[in-house]
């Protein structure tokens, strides 16, 4: 069980250092998404107009909240509830790490033209 005042250390401890660091670059968050019940769907053919699938990146990185009205950012809070970012995404990794995920567990799907479970094409 986490104490309030460890929590609140373990997050001024996180302000403090760089908080972008820790994606992966595993692209997942730039890629089309569904939510059906308790599955995510991940289309791994449909991405944001400015990810590069070749670097994982995106190509306005700096402006992405006012560039894209869907672009979100990963933030502490999302890392730590979200159910649409998958257990790869390296915020999850930090907060499980930090044992702060409390999201409730979804299924993911990944789809790459009409094949379903193709984990080893994000690789």
């Amino acid at each position: 069980m986490i104490r309030p005042v460890q929590w609140y250390r373990n997050m001024k401890q996180e302000r403090t250092q760089k908080w972008d660091s820790h994606c992966s670059r595993c692209g997942l968050c730039c890629h089309e998404k569904t939510i059906i019940g308790k599955e995510v769907v991940y289309d791994l053919d449909q991405w944001c107009e400015h990810f590069d699938p070749v670097t994982r990146t995106c190509r306005v990185y700096a402006k992405r909240l006012t560039e894209h009205v869907r672009c979100r950012p990963v933030t502490v809070f999302r890392a730590m509830f979200a159910t649409y970012l998958p257990p790869e995404c390296g915020y999850v990794r930090w907060a499980e790490q930090h044992h702060l995920r409390l999201a409730p567990y979804r299924r993911i799907h990944y789809v790459r033209d009409g094949e379903e479970d193709t984990a080893a094409l994000l690789s």
